[in-house]
């Protein structure tokens, strides 16, 4: 499939993309499950062509990392040599696939871009649910999809079944509940800090050795990916078997305490901001100049006298240097991170300094540890007349304490691999910038792969392409993609706009009901937070509300006394952390944060997903 200007493809399909002419960059036929040309607009210049032996693709748990529209050097450098090519690594290492069962080498089948958004493809995943034994199809969706309404049904093929690879894949099951530790997390660890620690003076390397480092990561982001993608998927396993095995004992509730207190390492951030907000409040002269505003804090810290200012700020620096690499969308190789942009971890320290030191999440951690091992024994106990079963659930619980952090682990290792490759493109992209071709750095992303080479040649041959790219992508990140498709994305001019009419909202005594991921009950005003850009008027005790969280909102969880969230499912980030942090958390509560309005006191049950409205 060949590439055209914007400008050729809009002459040639006038009818489609006339209101949209910087994105309909090229055209392609597709044939559909009965085998007819369908003709589609390819919205997005690096979006994918849909699988059709797999046709079924969502944005569940891939928007907690790629959040925005991608750009095009993020997903034409990375999807099909790395991120692709490591979820299928993981598949055949699970034993539950062959490489020969996925598109050529080259081309995108289990991750995918369309209408410019990241999506990952879900038929693929429902495979798993018949070849894995013991596993469904609906265990599997509901590790994507929580309770979310209107996904397409399963749709069975003869290719699915396949007695050698479904051997293969219990075989590794089987293995999971026998799993007492995974020394290959620690020497990953190592081999990170290896790269990260040899990383050579940017400001050193040519143009072309920048760009050529940048490539060459691949290689080594393949890797941690594939980890991850594995690890996942052996979290959800277990997850699914602890919810089936707690179910059948009709103690559905008690499988969010069983994955609770398991030290998950996305979430000791948020102790470690802890630990800082309380050398904040205990301090008059840092109290002081909270209150002035987290805007030009750091600058009057560094010019203050005062012996709390000097060691808030060495403190400050380490928790920088050990988490500067988060932040939103976090994937996507534009975004900003921490230690790129302060403000929005100093204003998740504002509102954590103003909760009481009874909110302490190491002394809730205590508790949850014991609640863990009281729901542990009392399962067992119920399971008592039947050996296998409570055999089985042992090994679940035993193997969530080493795959749900197994998971987390990988997720941080594959996010600093992120800034190990982005920091590349901010040399080379600022040098540009420094040169009057680049009014920001990021605008290199907007280049597609086999682009960059002839741009370090003759930069100013893409000055309207950029322009072009800049355009189109300021409006798909305008637009709402579809949670879920099948077959066929949805064109440009199907996309709901994100400011649209308002939903009606919720009355008084009105339910809404999602998946109860973290027990407990809380009642509080909620604060609709749809970025990280919104949070800075969260008070102590308000309910979070939100479409998803990644990482990056982890301290803010601090001062929430619950979240919600409009998607998610049991090991999504939000349940994940609440649970960590002894908050009740409902997650896949449809239209929360269209309904749901700032102030509007809401009851929020972990225990039934049940959100009460005063």
């Amino acid at each position: 499939m060949s590439e055209t200007s914007p400008a050729t493809s809009c002459n040639s399909m006038v009818e489609f993309c006339q209101p949209w002419r910087v994105l309909a960059t090229a055209v392609f036929r597709l044939s559909s499950r009965e085998g007819k040309g369908v003709l589609m607009t390819k919205v997005w210049v690096c979006d994918d062509e849909p699988s059709e032996r797999f046709p079924i693709y969502t944005r569940g748990n891939v928007s907690e990392v790629f959040v925005e529209a991608v750009s095009p050097l993020t997903w034409s450098a990375y999807a099909p040599r790395s991120w692709e090519l490591g979820w299928r690594d993981a598949l055949c290492r699970m034993g539950a696939f062959t490489p020969d069962e996925f598109k050529p080498a080259g081309d995108c089948e289990v991750v995918g871009c369309f209408g410019g958004y990241v999506y990952l493809n879900v038929s693929l995943s429902r495979v798993l649910g018949v070849r894995i034994p013991e596993m469904s199809i609906e265990a599997i969706d509901r590790s994507f999809f929580g309770d979310y309404p209107d996904v397409p049904p399963y749709r069975p093929d003869p290719r699915d079944e396949n007695p050698e690879r479904a051997r293969a894949a219990g075989e590794w099951l089987r293995s999971l509940f026998t799993t007492t530790e995974l020394p290959e997390l620690a020497e990953d660890e190592a081999r990170l800090d290896r790269l990260v620690d040899s990383r050579p003076d940017l400001s050193r390397l040519s143009d072309a050795e920048l760009l050529a480092r940048f490539r060459e990561l691949r290689a080594e982001n393949r890797y941690f990916f594939a980890k991850h993608i594995y690890m996942t998927y052996c979290s959800n396993v277990v997850a699914a078997v602890v919810a089936q095995i707690t179910a059948a004992a009709h103690a559905p509730e008690m499988a969010a305490k069983v994955t609770t207190a398991l030290d998950i390492p996305s979430a000791r951030q948020s102790f470690e901001m802890w630990e800082l907000s309380r050398v904040v409040a205990r301090s008059a002269v840092l109290m002081r100049e909270f209150d002035a505003g987290v805007d030009g804090l750091l600058e009057r810290l560094l010019d203050s006298p005062e012996a709390d200012a000097k060691q808030f700020l060495a403190r400050w620096a380490e928790f920088i240097d050990r988490w500067g690499f988060l932040g939103a969308s976090i994937w996507e190789f534009r975004s900003v991170t921490y230690a790129s942009d302060s403000r929005v971890p100093l204003r998740m320290l504002d509102r954590a300094r103003q909760v009481p030191d009874t909110a302490a999440p190491r002394e809730r951690s205590t508790v949850l540890c014991a609640e863990r091992d009281k729901a542990i024994k009392e399962i067992a106990a119920r399971l008592s007349g039947d050996a296998e079963a409570r055999g089985r659930f042992l090994g679940a619980a035993q193997a969530a304490e080493v795959f749900l952090p197994a998971r987390e682990q990988t997720k941080l290792n594959c996010t600093r691999m992120t800034e190990e490759i982005r920091a590349n493109l901010r040399e080379l992209g600022g040098r540009f910038v420094d040169r009057g071709v680049l009014v920001a750095w990021e605008q290199l992303l907007l280049l597609l792969d086999d682009e960059v080479d002839g741009f370090l040649d003759d930069p100013g041959r893409y000055g309207e392409k950029i322009a072009d790219r800049q355009a189109g992508l300021e409006l798909l990140k305008s637009k709402l993609p579809p949670f879920v498709f099948e077959s066929e994305p949805p064109p440009l001019a199907a996309l709901e706009d994100r400011v649209k009419e308002p939903e009606p909202a919720v009355t008084s005594g009105e339910q809404l009901i999602g998946v109860p991921v973290s027990q407990g009950v809380h009642t509080g005003p909620a604060r609709v937070i749809k970025s990280l850009d919104d949070d800075s008027d969260l008070e102590p005790g308000e309910v979070i509300v939100a479409v998803t969280t990644d990482s990056s909102w982890g301290p803010l969880f601090l001062a929430a006394g619950a979240v919600v969230c409009q998607t998610g499912a049991a090991i999504s980030h939000a349940a994940i952390v609440a649970r960590e942090l002894g908050i009740p958390a409902v997650v896949s509560v449809p239209d929360c944060v269209e309904r749901i309005k700032n102030g509007t006191v809401v009851t929020v049950n972990g225990s039934t997903g049940r959100v009460t409205v005063a």
